[in-house]
């Protein structure tokens, strides 16, 4: 098992050697801060990107956390571009956690920002990374020009080589020690790459870290061992909001091998989580004997306040709700008159269920709290959040809270929140040891920042032609923001009804309305949060919609998208939705799956579109009708256009992943609550894709684009599920408006 590095540790490792190690421009160089290299051990900025060993290796510090989705490749090509480098001799590491303080006192990036979220790691670091490495190839030319006495315009970078024109080659790695000694002159500007000369950028490319997954080495939370640490599990109270009432833990501490017992009180209820739920942590040298020590305590819990919430109360409060009147959070010019003067109004109600991120890694945090300092190590998509959430327990300056992140085992959002250290870092507190906090299945399951649940009646108002004149989506449902530090009542939509979503401004008289359900179930981020319930309302409601109006449902889209324009878009992934790029998508899928042709008996095609943080994604599914509504998606076919691809290997694993992960959601995913608790503990109960029911065939198509970069770890997900569904309905089976589409 390996230890992640200090920070301290990571700068005298990193100088070790003669190698030279690489300074990021604060927040990018429109700062003015120079890309500075560390040459002594003073060095104090820490930004630290990259290091050239003098073997002629090149180690990249990936400074958003991996979780799978291929930054840790696609950011250190970016890099290695303009450093001129064989990215063949680049090996990938996570950068420790690195934050300073300006002159002004206030925390800041030493380096660049550190968090995995809302695609958001490529498109942040896209010309940061660049600038980053011409400097570094800067470094490179001046080193050489001095050594040979050749002037630096003779010179150029290739594969890691540093090249004259008279044909005389030294290695990076020969130059880095020299390298190490250079400054960038006061005016320099960096020269990028233009794209036709690019030969790294835009590359088919492996994972980086595949042969260690595949070989089973230690890169994950789970793997990390602390010198010292305690394995902590938690028996948190199984009820919404519920804590202790008595605890008799005689017999836990009687068992050979436990250390402590500690409780944890439950968390404010006014105010958003620190962790998610009161309980008691037991200590012990292992995980077995912690399991059996944990069975072992007798625990009378408090029910809490929602000892009467069930699935069904939840469903029966959206339903009321929607009998009533909401917020009105766009409203686009005459819904009413618009539904008068309607040849036929449509309307239908889709409902959405609460769901676990379920990542195949469980929670897990090793958490050290002494004097004056704290260690906290473990899969965190917000390094800062950790650390936040470390300094507002331990009361410690967060300079002096160690926070080193490692490659997560999945996260989709779920490893935003950062529960998890702050549960660690409270047991530690509490026992005074350093300790490993690892959940079950069951544990992460019980206890997670769901998917909000949610019911959403769609209303159109179509003319004799079958043309919309008016469009409404009322959404009555649990907001994402429950309990949020600072939001306000009238905010709570924010992240659930994206206000310019499609087809918002392509519908002359649009309504949305937001009505907040109450319930003491913790909601969060789920991969593409909002938009895999909106994808799956408006993709199905729109083919609902070409049926009773006897339309093609490609057609019907591509009339609503009219002509390319590009429209405001506030939300993340704006400013602007193009609504060419939606178009192009739609025409590529359908063309590669031969959108029309004639099918089996029992089989049928759907298709769906969305737009999600800035990418464009369209998919044409074939799905067979099999005997009581069952069903058997045979083929996909998906084009996606995420602007400028860094690497299309890491795009097309993504979309098959994400479509494969939408079908295992869409399928059988479902949390249930009864009496106040979650009763979905394990996958016997919580239904995860099975491999005969995955796509065996996906057709992936990377539209080629010159836009700028977007994430693609989560466009994928959200069109799969309603392209299903249509394709279901146009086979002869029944409209499915509601998820899970099977219940067993």
């Amino acid at each position: 098992m390996n230890q992640a590095l200090t920070r301290r540790e990571f700068l005298s490792h990193s100088l070790a050697g003669g190698a030279l190690v690489v300074a990021a421009p604060l927040l990018g160089v429109a700062t003015g801060r120079p890309i500075g290299v560390a040459h002594a051990t003073g060095y104090q900025a820490l930004s630290l990107l990259a290091k050239i060993h003098p073997d002629n290796n090149i180690t990249f510090y990936y400074p958003s956390p991996e979780m799978g989705q291929g930054v840790d490749t696609s950011l250190a090509s970016l890099f290695i571009e303009e450093l001129g480098g064989d990215i063949d001799l680049v090996s990938v590491e996570p950068m420790p956690y690195l934050i300073e303080r300006n002159a002004e006192g206030e925390l800041q990036a030493a380096a660049v920002p550190q968090f995995a979220g809302g695609s958001t790691s490529i498109s942040r670091n896209f010309p940061l990374l660049r600038e980053a490495g011409a400097g570094v190839k800067q470094l490179l030319l001046q080193a050489a020009a001095e050594q040979s006495g050749q002037p630096i315009k003779q010179l150029r970078a290739d594969k890691s080589y540093i090249v004259s024109d008279k044909g005389d080659r030294w290695s990076f790695g020969s130059l880095a020690a020299a390298a190490a000694q250079q400054s960038l002159p006061d005016d320099f500007k960096a020269e990028l790459t233009p794209r036709d000369k690019w030969q790294v950028i835009g590359q088919h490319r492996k994972s980086a870290q595949l042969e260690k997954i595949v070989t089973g080495q230690p890169l994950y939370g789970m793997d990390i061992d602390y010198p010292g640490a305690k394995v902590a599990l938690v028996a948190r109270s199984p009820y919404l909001d519920g804590q202790v009432k008595s605890l008799d833990d005689s017999k836990a501490r009687a068992l050979p091998g436990v250390h402590a017992v500690v409780q944890l009180p439950r968390p404010p209820l006014d105010k958003y989580y620190s962790y998610l739920a009161a309980g008691v942590a037991v200590l012990t040298d292992d995980f077995w004997t912690a399991k059996k020590a944990r069975d072992l305590l007798e625990i009378e819990w408090d029910q809490g306040p929602h000892s009467e919430e069930s699935t069904d109360s939840l469903d029966q409060q959206c339903r009321s709700l929607l009998k009533g009147k909401g917020q009105i959070v766009r409203d686009d010019g005459d819904l009413g008159e618009a539904l008068r003067k309607a040849h036929k109004v449509i309307r239908h109600t889709y409902q959405l269920p609460t769901i676990s991120h379920a990542q195949l890694e469980p929670q897990n945090c090793i958490a050290h709290v002494e004097k004056e300092r704290c260690t906290v190590i473990g899969p965190f998509q917000s390094p800062g959040g950790a650390g936040r959430a470390a300094s507002a327990i331990t009361g410690l300056d967060r300079l002096q809270i160690d926070v080193r992140y490692t490659r997560l085992g999945g996260g989709f959002g779920r490893r935003l929140s950062s529960d998890h250290a702050a549960e660690a870092v409270t047991i530690s507190q509490l026992s005074g040891m350093p300790v490993k906090l690892i959940w079950t299945r069951e544990d992460d399951l019980a206890h997670d920042f769901y998917r909000p649940m949610g019911h959403h009646e769609m209303i159109a108002a179509v003319d004799k032609k079958g043309g919309i004149t008016g469009w409404a989506q009322r959404l009555a449902g649990r907001p994402k923001y429950y309990r949020r530090d600072g939001v306000k009542p009238e905010e709570l939509f924010g992240a659930d009804i994206y206000v310019d979503d499609f087809p918002a401004a392509l519908v002359k008289n649009l309504q949305y309305e937001y009505m907040p359900a109450e319930s003491g179930l913790p909601q969060g981020s789920w991969r593409a949060p909002a938009h895999t319930a909106n994808a799956f309302v408006v993709q199905s409601f729109l083919d609902e919609i070409a049926e009773q109006t006897g339309q093609d449902p490609l057609q019907l889209r591509l009339d609503l998208l009219g002509k390319p324009q590009q429209l405001d878009y506030s939300g993340h992934g704006g400013p602007v939705f193009d609504t060419g790029r939606m178009a192009q998508v739609l025409k590529s899928a359908a063309e590669r799956a031969d959108w029309g042709r004639d099918m089996p008996p029992g089989h049928a095609q759907g298709l769906a579109v969305h737009f999600t943080f800035g990418g464009y994604c369209a998919q044409v599914a074939e799905v067979e009708r099999l005997a009581r509504d069952r069903f058997k998606v045979h083929y996909v076919s998906a084009a996606i256009d995420v602007g400028t691809v860094i690497n299309p290997n890491g795009v097309i694993a993504q979309v098959e992943g994400g479509i494969n992960d939408g079908l295992s959601t869409a399928i059988g995913q479902q949390i249930l609550v009864r009496g106040g608790r979650v009763t979905t503990d394990n996958f016997d109960t919580y239904r995860m894709l099975r491999i005969a029911d995955s796509v065996p065939k996906i057709d992936v198509i990377v539209v080629d684009s010159d836009a700028p970069s977007a994430g693609a770890g989560e466009m994928a997900t959200p069109p799969l599920a309603p392209a299903v569904a249509n394709a279901l309905r146009r086979a002869g089976g029944q409209r499915l408006r509601a998820q899970p589409f099977r219940s067993a």
